[in-house]
């Protein structure tokens, strides 16, 4: 009888410990308003885990969107509440919006007028002086959605720092109201970001003399907020780590192997309640391939005398690079933030016409794509830095930056430009968002280069794996977990991984991928260990492993498991 009776309650526990209910709060998200790969997360990780039949809360700052007719009746965003109150001896005023995105429940914070809509409805997401006063309204507003929302989440899913003043809100709650909410944090970049005390005392209205039950390695104990502050160094990712159920972040690498990874940064006492969540991609061949077609479809016809279905990868990429570079839309590259719009009006070179639009190129080549931020981390000036030994070798090799600037790297984006400026023939930067283009670009590629410096997923390499183009890469991170380098692999692999910062390595990558993606021959192959791969028919292979690495591993209704057994754990811990 014991046994059975064990055996039941075990199941019971089981049961118990399972979520149901989340909610996930981030700064940004597809289908409302996305700036980078944490956006993509957002939306995409939330609609995965609502098709799993959880209830999921999905919340964020307007950035504006509550503020435009348009996406509020797309979302179905109507006033949800109205509070007021004074911080820093100003007054804010702020509604709670609710909507619908794609099954997930979404509540929107929006400045109803004076200082907390200069801040709440701000179009720049991440920036000094800007992302912080973001953070803090959501934080002084998180209780009120949690006391008035029709149902309590199992878990809060916090990402990023900017989240983090919200997190902690939830957690002294908790400890008001003599509630457990189970927290998870999820770091996606860690940037070490360090907060005044009174930032999170006066403006994000958190008591720092509330104690919280902390426990580590098994030790339990009990701790003020500003005990926690001051043991974390004011660093709000570590201060997470400290009040939070389970850290998460987005490899395993990133999480402990990298130079400079994250249990290095905020402490190894955290490894115990670590894990990491994979980023996903939900790209898919046929309907980047019917979105090409819808939108360029009679253009393309045109310009090849094909249809798009009998068009072939070449083919599609003497259109990108002979018309469509030069006859982007009149509202694209679009960039939101005016002051970095008004920047990128002053870059005048031989890569641009008088408006500042790019000009086609006058010839086709291979083709070497990269996206992302214009960070340092990013690595773009190591492949720019790498074009001329390339060119040495294939001197019609054409490289193409779909870049998106930020503020911080307002050098690098001059720098770029006047570099990119020297190889009029071979080379294009846009700065801004260009979807027109961007789909067209990853199919129409030889080849997808991510040269950072650190990684910690890298969802870009799945956007293009997805699609069949294949990657060279730094060996950092999540890249080094996702691509599978074609040394090691043989006719298994996706792409090249190289030392971060190596020019030269980076160089020889790109020309022996180009050279088995292009000719199928060995001779300009640089790589022994690759010669033998080189042989009719080893591109198609190649990009077959592509698509099928993504399918396999990297979906995100594959990914939202991780993420469950990461809530379960974080529910456990917290009842434990």
């Amino acid at each position: 009888m014991r046994i059975t009776y064990l055996s039941r309650l075990s199941r019971l526990n089981s049961m118990e410990d399972r979520v149901s209910k989340v909610w996930f709060i981030a700064f940004e998200s597809k289908g409302v308003y996305k700036v980078g790969g944490l956006g993509e997360v957002a939306g995409s990780m939330t609609k995965a885990l609502a098709s799993k039949n959880l209830k999921v809360a999905l919340i964020m700052p307007s950035h504006g969107v509550a503020k435009d007719e348009a996406i509020r009746e797309r979302l179905g965003l109507s006033e949800m509440h109205a509070l007021d109150f004074k911080a820093l001896g100003k007054n804010y005023e702020i509604t709670i919006y609710r909507g619908l995105l794609d099954g997930v429940e979404l509540y929107v914070i929006s400045g109803a007028g004076g200082e907390a809509e200069n801040i709440l409805e701000n179009p720049v997401v991440y920036a000094d002086e800007i992302t912080e006063p973001k953070a803090a309204l959501l934080a002084r507003t998180i209780n009120v959605l949690y006391e008035i929302a029709e149902w309590k989440p199992d878990v809060v899913h916090i990402n990023d720092w900017h989240a983090v003043p919200s997190g902690i809100a939830l957690k002294l709650y908790g400890v008001e109201k003599r509630l457990r909410i189970p927290l998870l944090f999820q770091i996606h970049l860690y940037c070490g970001k360090w907060v005044d005390k009174k930032y999170l005392s006066d403006f994000c209205g958190l008591n720092m003399e509330t104690e919280l039950e902390i426990s580590l390695d098994g030790e339990a104990g009990k701790y003020t907020l500003e005990q926690l502050y001051e043991l974390s160094g004011g660093i709000l990712e570590r201060l997470a780590a400290y009040i939070s159920d389970v850290v998460a972040t987005v490899s395993e690498s990133y999480l402990k192997k990298d130079e400079n990874n994250i249990l290095q940064n905020i402490g190894f006492q955290f490894e115990k309640k670590s894990t990491y969540i994979y980023n996903g991609c939900d790209w898919r061949f046929e309907e980047i391939m019917n979105n090409i077609s819808k939108r360029h479809g009679e253009e393309i016809e045109e310009y090849l005398g094909v249809k798009v279905e009998r068009a072939d990868r070449k083919l599609l990429r003497k259109y990108l690079l002979e018309k469509a570079l030069g006859e982007l839309p009149e509202n694209e590259p679009i960039i939101k933030d005016e002051y970095l719009a008004e920047l990128i009006k002053e870059l005048k070179g031989s890569i641009v016409n008088s408006a500042g639009k790019p000009l086609p190129f006058r010839d086709d080549g291979p083709l070497i794509i990269t996206t992302g931020r214009t960070s340092v981390q990013k690595g773009l000036d190591v492949l720019i830095e790498a074009v001329p030994q390339v060119l040495k070798v294939y001197s019609n090799a054409k490289f193409l930056f779909l870049l998106l600037p930020v503020r911080g790297g307002e050098s690098l984006i001059k720098e770029l430009f006047d570099e990119a400026c020297q190889y009029p023939e071979n080379v294009r930067i846009i700065y801004g968002i260009t979807p027109s283009i961007y789909h067209l670009a990853h199919v129409a590629a030889t080849m997808y280069a991510a040269p950072s410096r650190w990684e910690p997923f890298g969802i870009m390499a799945l956007e293009s794996m997805a699609v069949g183009t294949p990657v060279v890469a730094s060996r950092v991170g999540g890249l080094s977990e996702t691509i599978l380098d074609l040394r090691e692999y043989g006719v298994e692999g996706t792409g090249l991984l190289v030392p971060k910062d190596s020019v030269k390595d980076l160089a020889e990558a790109i020309i022996s991928l180009v050279s088995l993606m292009e000719e199928e021959r060995a001779d300009k192959v640089l790589y022994k260990e690759l010669k033998n791969l080189a042989r009719i028919g080893i591109s198609e292979r190649i990009r077959g492993n592509c698509m099928k690495r993504v399918e396999e591993s990297f979906r995100w209704i594959k990914v939202a498991d991780m993420a469950i057994n990461a809530y379960n754990n974080a529910l456990s811990k917290a009842k434990g």
